[in-house]
Order: C-alpha cells, then sequence, then structure tokens
C-alpha cells in the first residue's frame, strides 16, 4: 500500500491516473498435504538431524513437488485450491461493489505451477491472444473463468499426464463415476482467468521440459491465449506471464528458451532495484558491454541483441521437414519478455553457496519484488484499457 501511494504522488499532473488500488489476498494450498493428512509430522520423524537447514529445504521443496506428481494427491489440490480462490473471490467481489473483477495471481515455487496447470483449464475460452484467431472471438461479453472442480472420487489426471486420463477414461467406461463435465463439486464457484501470472522462484520451467519430451508439439501450445504484442489487432487483450527468480535460487528455471532456443543464450529481463540497478551490477554490465564492442561485428550483434531484449520473438508453427519441396511459411509472434531475474546484493554475490541456501525463501520480503508486481499489474490493465479503445 505504501509503495502504491508513492506511485500515485509520483505520476505527472494531467496524466492517466489509476484508477482504484491493487490489493494482497494470501491464499495457501498446502493445507491437505502437510495438515490435513499429516504428510509433515510423518516427514519431520524420518527426517535424520544432520544438515538441518538442507533437510529442511528438502522437506519443503522436493517432497511437494514429489507428491505432486502423484494424481490422486494433484487432482486433491486443484479441487482444494480452486475451490479456495473462488470463495475468496466472491467474498472480496461481494464486499467490494466498485471492484473491477481482475484478478492476478502470485505463485511460489511448486505453487506456480500449480497455478499455471488451473489456468489451463480456462484459457481455452480466452478470446484473443497468442493460438487465438479472429475467428474465435465470441458475441458474448462474460469474462472467461477457470471451471470449478468436478466431483469425482478416483484418481483423476493432472493438466497434462497420459496416465491418469487412462485411468479417468477407464472408470467413465465402467460407470464408476460420471463425466467431468456433468458435475460440479458441492460449494464451487467459478473465478475469472487471471491477468497476469507471477511464477516467483517456479520449478515450471522443468515441469514443462518433462511434460514436452512425451509430446510432439510447441511449447507455445501452453500459453494459448498470452498476451500478443504483434501482430497490434492482439495487443492487450490476452494474459501475461511473468517467471521471476533470484539468479542463485536452486529450484528456479526459466521459461523463454522453451518457446524459442535462441533465447538460451539471452540474459532475462532485470528487475529494477528502486528504479535502477545496484552498484555492483552497474560495474559488471559495463565490463559487458565493453568486451561486446570489441568484435568486428559488434555494431550488427548489438543491434540484434537490443531488439531481443525487447520482446520475445516465438514461432507459431512447426518448421516443415528438410525432404519437403515446398517447405511451409514459418509464422511468428512477439509477446513481452516473460523471465525476470532480481539483482543479487554485493555481500550475495560474493558467496553464492550461502545466497542459494536463502534465496528460495527471501522473496516476499524482497521491496524490488512487490514493486515489480504492482508496476506490472497496472501496466497490464492500462494495456488492456487502451486496447479496449
Amino acid at each position: 500500500m505504501k509503495y502504491q501511494l508513492e506511485r500515485l504522488a509520483s505520476e505527472p499532473e494531467g496524466g492517466p491516473r489509476p484508477h482504484g488500488r491493487v490489493e494482497f489476498l494470501p491464499l495457501e494450498w498446502y493445507g491437505p498435504i502437510h495438515v490435513d493428512v499429516g504428510i509433515g509430522n510423518r516427514l519431520k520423524n524420518v527426517t535424520l538431524k544432520s544438515v538441518s537447514p538442507l533437510r529442511d529445504f528438502a522437506n519443503f521443496a522436493v517432497a511437494d513437488i514429489m507428491v505432486y506428481l502423484d494424481d490422486q494427491w494433484r487432482e486433491r489440490i486443484h479441487e482444494e485450491l480452486t475451490r479456495k480462490m473462488g470463495q475468496l473471490w466472491k467474498l472480496f467481489s461481494d464486499r467490494t461493489p466498485d471492484y473491477s473483477g481482475e484478478i492476478a495471481v502470485v505463485g511460489h515455487s511448486l505453487g506456480s505451477v500449480i497455478m499455471f496447470d488451473l489456468m489451463q483449464k480456462g484459457v481455452e475460452k480466452l478470446p484473443q491472444g497468442l493460438h487465438c484467431s479472429q475467428k474465435d472471438v465470441s458475441p458474448s461479453t462474460k469474462k472467461p473463468t477457470v471451471p470449478a472442480p468436478a466431483k469425482v472420487n478416483v484418481a483423476t489426471p493432472g493438466s497434462f499426464d497420459r496416465k491418469g486420463v487412462k485411468i479417468l477414461k477407464d472408470h467413465v467406461a465402467k460407470g464408476h463415476v460420471a463425466a467431468l463435465s456433468k458435475g460440479q463439486a458441492a460449494g464451487a464457484i467459478e473465478h475469472p482467468v487471471p491477468r497476469c501470472l507471477f511464477a516467483v522462484g517456479s520449478p515450471l520451467g522443468m515441469f514443462l521440459s518433462i511434460r514436452l519430451s512425451q509430446k510432439a508439439q510447441r511449447a507455445s501450445r501452453y500459453f494459448r491465449g498470452l498476451d500478443v504484442r504483434w501482430p497490434a489487432v492482439c495487443e492487450g487483450r490476452g494474459w501475461r506471464m511473468f517467471n521471476v527468480f533470484h539468479p542463485d535460487d536452486p529450484i528456479a528455471y526459466r521459461i523463454e528458451p522453451l518457446l524459442n532456443p535462441a533465447y538460451a543464450k539471452q540474459n532475462p529481463r532485470v528487475v529494477p532495484h528502486k528504479g535502477g540497478l545496484r552498484w555492483n551490477h552497474k560495474i559488471s554490465s559495463w565490463f559487458t558491454s565493453s568486451s561486446a564492442s570489441k568484435g568486428p561485428d559488434s555494431a550488427g550483434l548489438l543491434d540484434l541483441d537490443e531488439t531481443f531484449e525487447e520482446v520475445l520473438v516465438v514461432p507459431t508453427e512447426d518448421p516443415s521437414s528438410f525432404f519437403e519441396e515446398k517447405p511451409a511459411r514459418q509464422a511468428v509472434v512477439t509477446v513481452d519478455r516473460v523471465d525476470y531475474a532480481l539483482q543479487v546484493s554485493a555481500f550475495e554475490s560474493m558467496n553464492e553457496m550461502l545466497s542459494a541456501l536463502q534465496s528460495h525463501f527471501s522473496y516476499w520480503d524482497n521491496e524490488d519484488l512487490l514493486r515489480f508486481v504492482v508496476d506490472q499489474i497496472h501496466e497490464s490493465l492500462q494495456s488492456k484499457a487502451r486496447s479496449s479503445k
């Protein structure tokens, strides 16, 4: 709230003023795992006493990922979180008459993967954005929503799990459960598809890498409806993704190289520190730019790097076969950059191992991250308002 007031005061007079404010509402997903059935207590009882900081980290991060890979637990987590989000959205809407209805989600660690999977159930309804054509636009003015979870009592599949899909189809065929489209869990409430998803310290890149190895398709298919900057006709009409990470976080992975392998050599965007760079980053940037400018073709390379620095170029069609006589034309679109790195302090840069141990748990106290979230939410809403004119 303090930063939002400072941001409002810094706006130039006569310029566009933001409407309303951003409210932060906490929502936890780990209750069904660590509290309701006591997995946390069981892990604590069998954990060795040596190197306790490392073992606590493993119990927090690695064990949760292993639980989420189980079909039954994944569906239970999805159902519980969707129910809580729907209830929270309805409660806030009822108590706030002038609420715009827009939401953004900040997911930390595995929470970002869970929310990304849940969004896959709602992005198919988005009228415009990545992999959406004008013919998909519906005349309805109703906002796309994430559907409420179905009431199913057996092992239902995760978002992209082939084994889970087969299990569910077998049970439906035998008449043990009804099809998902025939019923919803009691008390379930639909809520809008988030306008922004902030994946913080996220292993989503690892999950998508594994899923893509099982499917012959582009990673961009998992980002249907993502806001497109070019062609300009679709700008501001989709959702936005921000993969924010600490450079030393051992759990975090990049996403951009999955959408375009050329970005594996391109540095992520930098989250500003009080509007600029830390002094150690300024020195590092100066050395990098000086060494890059000494090459024979440095002018052309710098122009190309600046282009890739601003936007993410995403191929939207699979490349044609080498043996085809008439290769198909490969279309591309540009979207906003997805990967954003926080700036390490001078102390962290001197001891990467110590920084790695604490970086995964430092996001909620990071003022740069909080400022970045507020700025991007306001910018996204303003972009959507411009596109609707």
